[in-house]
């Protein structure tokens, strides 16, 4: 971790801390509203080694651009950020279906929670707004006007169960939804821009 005696503060954004480097590695400290026992721990710091394109760094650190809150911000252009992200769910939706077809839970967990993730994204993003707070999932996702039918319930079920087979068809199922809410949405946006 980072010597208690040369942390300095680099740059703050409202929900997360660049603290320093270590080893040369930029750090940052995870604000405590994106503390939830399945992405991160409270005050937990982790390493930002190579930033990647859009959308690749949320491959590596859940809720990236929701809490850099760098420009161009995902929220803003869902047209070419809900896409991204979808393409990302189809790499992890190949491998999970890998594991899941072994009756491998232990493997599936990971991509399991990264997928879960980037749904959140998408619903938030899908909404015009960033992930704020994943401590509190519950009552920001039943604020969300657009969203699936009964998807608070269902995420409640993947949240409990994130590695079980049946967790993994719900997220396909609410993967596909918010897909068809997305394009709607661009749809209607486009023809409002007209």
């Amino acid at each position: 971790m980072l010597n208690s005696k040369q942390p300095m503060v680099i740059e703050e954004f409202s929900t997360i801390i660049c603290i320093g480097r270590e080893k040369g590695v930029p750090v940052m400290r995870v604000a405590d509203e994106f503390a939830h026992p399945l992405f991160f721990r409270e005050g937990e710091v982790i390493e930002i080694k190579d930033e990647q394109p859009f959308p690749h760094m949320m491959q590596h650190v859940y809720f990236y651009y929701d809490m850099i809150e760098r420009e161009p911000f995902p929220w803003d252009d869902i047209g070419r950020s809900i896409p991204a992200v979808l393409q990302l769910w189809s790499e992890e939706k190949e491998q999970l279906e890998s594991c899941f077809a072994r009756r491998d839970r232990r493997s599936a967990r990971a991509p399991m929670i990264r997928a879960l993730s980037y749904l959140l994204s998408c619903l938030f993003w899908l909404n015009g707004k960033k992930v704020t707070n994943v401590r509190h999932w519950q009552e920001e996702i039943g604020a969300l006007p657009l969203k699936p039918v009964n998807g608070l319930e269902r995420l409640q079920f993947i949240f409990e169960r994130c590695d079980v087979y049946h967790s993994f068809i719900q997220l396909c199922e609410l993967f596909e939804e918010t897909a068809k809410l997305a394009y709607k949405q661009m749809a209607i946006n486009k023809r409002m821009s007209r």
